[in-house]
This record gives structure tokens, C-alpha cells and sequence, in this order.
């Protein structure tokens, strides 16, 4: 064989190599739904991911280890090199109130028939789910939290003596602090806590207001 029809047969070896190999899926979106979930919702998750070759859903299923919500997809990635976008929901169902993680975990296969894995990617994200029934969340709510960035006390005005005050770290895990109501007004001590954002979540009379603290060093 000559060179030049050696480097043409490198070349499509190179090529076809390239165009059998799978690549990550793409998770574009990872969302529990409905939000601000309670002990009483029917919870699902819901998905958008891409795969970089023409592709297809193969199956999902989900187990739970500890309080990790492992959700695993299997999409099939094929030859033509088209992203495709696909979206799923996962039925959950019912789950007791506490703070837990969403692990997704999305893989790619060489097979349309069956999760043959040739590749994955895992998004993680927490969640909460409440006792309280009924809450609907406020988009405008009247209250506001200040100062905000703070670094020792914080004051939520004004609000009702109903109110119930969670205060929560971004990986879902509830945090105990002082709190005081006076005058319309709840100050709530964060001296204890470490620099970092926090979700602030107030509850009154079947609605939720949730908003994010900022904590100086």
C-alpha cells in the first residue's frame, strides 16, 4: 500500500473512531417538582438532557440511599452527530418532611434496547420537603429581610405573630439559631454561623416566602 493510501486509511480509521465514541450526556435541567414540596405531594422529578449523537430515552429508575434520592436515565446515543434534546419525569410519590439530596445520574448507551453504558454525568442538588400542607409560594412578597449581606443580626419586617421562621444551608440542612418577636418584627441571631448564603423560608397561613441571606465574615 502506498503512503497515500495509508494516511487515508488512518484518516477514516480516526474518523469512524471518533464518531463510535459516546460522549457525556448534556444534563441541561434537574427539577423537583412541585416546588417547595410537602408531606402530602405526589413528587416528581423532572429532566432535560442532550446527547451530542441523534439519540433516544431508554429507561430511568430510582432508589433511595439514606437520604440521597439516587434518580438514574439511560439515553441511547447513536452515529449521526445531531443533539437531541429530550425531556422526562420521574413519578416519586410521597416522601416524609426533612431535608434530603437529589442525585441524577444520566448515562449514555451503545445500545437502543438496553443500558449498555458507555459514558455518564451526575448533577447533585438538595431539596426540602415540609410537614406544612397547602403552602403556596409568594413571587412578591411584603416582607423584607435586612441588613443583607449581614455578618451577625437580621431583621424580617414586617411579619405576623403566625409566622414560622426555617432557616436552612444551601445543601438543605436545617440551622438552629436564636430568633426574637417584637413589634411586626423577627430578628434572627446568625452570629453562629459561618460566612456563605442561606435560604431564609417563612411560613404563614398556607403560603411560603423563600429568600436567599448572604453572611459576611
Amino acid at each position: 500500500m502506498n503512503k497515500i493510501g495509508l494516511k487515508l486509511l488512518v484518516v477514516f480509521i480516526g474518523i469512524n473512531s471518533w464518531a463510535l465514541s459516546q460522549c457525556c450526556p448534556y444534563i441541561t435541567s434537574v427539577e423537583v417538582l412541585p416546588q417547595n414540596p410537602n408531606v402530602s405531594d405526589n413528587i416528581r422529578i423532572a429532566t432535560i438532557v442532550a446527547t451530542p449523537n441523534n439519540g433516544a430515552f431508554i429507561q430511568h429508575q430510582f432508589h433511595w440511599e439514606n437520604d440521597t434520592l439516587v434518580v438514574e436515565a439511560c439515553y441511547y446515543s447513536g452515529l449521526l452527530t445531531v443533539v437531541t434534546e429530550m425531556y422526562d419525569t420521574i413519578d416519586v410519590g410521597t416522601i416524609a418532611d426533612g431535608n434530603y439530596v437529589l442525585e441524577f445520574r444520566a448515562f449514555t448507551s451503545s445500545d437502543i434496547n438496553s443500558c449498555v453504558i458507555t459514558d455518564s454525568q451526575t448533577l447533585f442538588t438538595p431539596f426540602s420537603v415540609t410537614e406544612f400542607v397547602g403552602v403556596v409560594p409568594i413571587e412578591n412578597p411584603s416582607s423584607m429581610i435586612y441588613p443583607n449581606p449581614s455578618k451577625d443580626w437580621v431583621t424580617l419586617s414586617p411579619v405576623s405573630e403566625e409566622s414560622v421562621i426555617r432557616v436552612y444551608s444551601l445543601d438543605g440542612k436545617p440551622v438552629d439559631i436564636f430568633q426574637f418577636l417584637s413589634n411586626g418584627k423577627i430578628t434572627l441571631d446568625i452570629t453562629s454561623l459561618s460566612a456563605g448564603l442561606y435560604q431564609v423560608l417563612e411560613y404563614i397561613e398556607g403560603e411560603i416566602v423563600t429568600r436567599t441571606l448572604l453572611l459576611k465574615e
